[in-house]
């Protein structure tokens, strides 16, 4: 099988661009300006990554985050092409030519990757689903029971996704018109919402044990993988380069964050590292048992020797000798099974393994997991997280016991305003103009059917009540962490 990245990296877009005979390179600048001048990416400035409401600037947002993982995946791309290149492989593949689109795709990803996340960072995911299962499902049941298909569209809104959402608001919500291969890298997992999580050890277990796209994406999803051969449940090749570069960049961002939060000192981060390397590699006694020891080792003689800022010596040191090795074997391993990931087959993360590089990866995220994400004051602010966000469904649930004739005539009105209904009004009123512009445009055929006093058929109402839900969670995971709190505050006048 010949791997032409021809028939992948193509700037077909949803819409036709105004701008014609620009060729793919050229393409990706123009998703490059799109993206970054989106206000989805302006708002992860003020989106937590691991300590909402942080105010010292040090500690990483979830925008700061987004431009690390950038540079690693820029770093990884580059290793990739380099390999190709010395093995001749880059003018088979069409790669000679489209060299610049490849890296700019990947980097554009990497720093979308996080628009989706809602406030309060994968405690406010949870607050989301929650919510959507306690309060969502039993109304969506007690009204469209009898109708066909309502399962798959309740299971689609009790599945609340970063990486769903996300593809939604670049899409849906803000129309930025990206090109599908820059889509393409988005899409983390390959299972629509609507359906069931797969069982551990089947065909797709890695690339849909979490949503990857909504079932009003769905049109969108199917145009994408049409237009870039890419085969049911598979993978876009360059995911796996995003996914990488995310996955090394955290692992020890969230370990620096807690030095600058105090919350570890360097010793005990240290002691910890080690402690956990000798844990995870006992069954592996075949590998360098060293590996990590020399990096950590060198650590802390670097923090030794520094008169004054010996945190950031410290963590400069592990990050550099880190990222460097895990950067190298995340290219390899694209290299190495390059047919299984150009076909979106491959079935795991350029970084899983039994060699020593993948577990010192895994032995960062446990003492984060230990030593970090279930200390007191990560938990106190995640239920306060949990708190703001389930109080702000709550308040904006009242929307959802109108029926879809009362929201149709609320929301189609010249006054915007529903007689008898003066809380619901205001609430309506309070959406800002994307969100609400999203839901007429979903539901423009529906509400031009008949008068306006008119029934809508059981069809349409619960297609209706759907995107209704949907503008509320849109509304409110679009929020950042302070206008969240803000808005909570307002609404329950605390």
């Amino acid at each position: 099988m010949t791997l032409d990245y021809r028939s992948k990296l193509k700037p077909v877009r949803f819409r036709e661009s105004s701008v014609q005979g620009r060729d793919f390179n050229e393409e990706m600048e123009s998703d490059r300006g799109r993206a970054i001048n989106s206000a989805a990416v302006r708002r992860l400035q003020q989106k937590t990554q691991v300590f909402p409401l942080e105010i010292n600037a040090a500690v990483r947002s979830r925008l700061t985050h987004s431009m690390e993982v950038q540079q690693v995946g820029r770093h990884i791309s580059k290793t990739i092409l380099s390999k190709l290149a010395e093995q001749q492989e880059l003018a088979i593949t069409g790669l000679d030519k489209l060299g610049d689109g490849f890296i700019s795709a990947v980097e554009i990803a990497c720093l979308l990757h996080d628009v989706g996340n809602p406030p309060f960072g994968h405690f406010g995911e949870e607050a989301i689903k929650v919510w959507a299962q306690g309060t969502v499902a039993p109304l969506f049941s007690a009204r469209f029971a009898g109708q066909t298909d309502y399962l798959e569209y309740q299971q689609d809104l009790c599945q609340f996704e970063g990486n769903a959402q996300g593809l939604r608001i670049l899409h849906s919500l803000q129309t930025l018109n990206l090109t599908y291969t820059q889509l393409a890298c988005l899409f983390k997992y390959t299972r629509i919402a609507s359906k069931a999580k797969p069982d551990v050890g089947s065909e797709f277990a890695y690339r849909h044990k979490k949503p990857g796209y909504y079932l009003s994406e769905q049109t969108l999803y199917t145009a994408v993988s049409e237009a870039l051969d890419i085969g049911p449940g598979c993978r876009f090749p360059l995911v796996y380069i995003m996914e990488a570069a995310d996955d090394i960049s955290y692992c020890i961002a969230d370990l620096a964050d807690a030095l600058d939060k105090g919350i570890l000192t360097v010793p005990e981060l240290n002691q910890a590292i080690e402690d956990q390397w000798q844990q995870l590699l006992a069954p592996y006694p075949a590998l360098d048992q060293n590996y990590l020891p020399a990096i950590t080792q060198a650590a802390m003689a670097a923090y030794g020797q520094e008169a004054i800022d010996k945190n950031h010596e410290y963590m400069l040191t592990l990050r550099t000798n880190l990222v460097n090795d895990l950067v190298e074997q995340a290219a390899q391993h694209y290299v190495d099974n390059h047919k299984a990931v150009f076909t979106g087959t491959f079935d795991g993360s350029l970084i899983e393994g039994r060699d020593v590089y993948s577990l010192a990866a895994k032995v960062l995220k446990k003492v984060a997991v230990s030593r970090v994400f279930c200390t007191r004051e990560v938990e106190d602010l995640e239920l306060k997280g949990y708190a703001v966000i389930t109080g702000l469904l709550d308040k904006y649930a009242l929307l959802l016991g109108l029926s879809s004739t009362q929201m149709r005539a609320l929301v189609t009105s010249s006054e915007q305003s529903l007689k008898g209904f003066p809380i619901e009004t205001r609430l309506y009123h309070k959406l800002s103009g994307k969100h609400k512009r999203t839901y007429l445009a979903a539901l423009h055929e529906v509400f031009a059917k008949g008068e306006l006093k008119d029934e809508l058929s059981e069809a349409d109402a619960m297609l209706e009540f759907y995107y209704r839900v949907r503008l509320l969670i849109d509304y409110i995971s679009g929020m950042t962490d302070n206008f969240a709190l803000a808005e909570y505050q307002l609404l329950t006048a605390s």
